[in-house]
């Protein structure tokens, strides 16, 4: 089973035609309202299992599925802001998993973070995680996703708030975790 997921709404027009050629079951998870029309200079051709990087800087990787890149471009902003250099990928694939890009991203990066609007429970960044772990990969690891809970529906922006997916919280997070890991990089 292959489970991809767009960025935005080329990347999602892409991908259902991509999946309709693939000769197997394949799920394009995409969000509800409308498609991000944004990051539209960024459409590299679709190669099966395997992500897109869209900007590489370094000592802060961001690895973002689906609608959560869009908060990985705004994420990667606002950490630039406060003098922070950070790499943003488009996972683009939840099954398969681009492991080769996964254990690159722990070269020239102190922290990981995983961004997806899914439950950590068996999600995206658990899986990634798994990977590091069984490859005894030396970084230190945020996953940013949805709790484990019942969270009532609404509107989006609302619920991403509440849930601690929002741009703001998770700068919040990635500046806490990597002054706990990373004091001395800094700047």
């Amino acid at each position: 089973m292959t489970v991809m997921a767009p960025k935005n709404k080329w990347e999602l027009s892409d991908m259902v035609k991509f999946a309709i050629g693939i000769g197997a079951p394949a799920a394009v998870r995409y969000p509800r309202g409308e498609a991000y029309d944004g990051l539209k200079e960024f459409r590299s051709l679709l190669v099966y299992g395997k992500s897109e990087v869209l900007y590489q800087e370094g000592q802060i990787a961001l690895l973002a599925l689906g609608s959560m890149v869009k908060t990985g471009e705004l994420v990667r902003e606002m950490l630039h802001e406060k003098g922070y250099r950070c790499t943003l990928v488009n996972a683009r694939f939840a099954k398969p998993l681009d492991e080769e890009m996964i254990l690159g991203l722990t070269k020239g990066h102190k922290l990981l973070v995983t961004l997806e609007e899914n439950v950590a429970s068996g999600g995206f960044g658990e899986r990634v995680t798994e990977v590091l772990n069984r490859n005894f990969a030396r970084i230190h690891v945020v996953n940013v996703s949805i709790p484990d809970a019942y969270v009532e529906h609404g509107n989006v922006e609302i619920l991403r708030r509440v849930t601690g997916i929002d741009e703001a919280t998770v700068v919040e997070r990635v500046l806490e975790e990597y002054s706990r890991c990373c004091k001395s990089d800094i700047g």
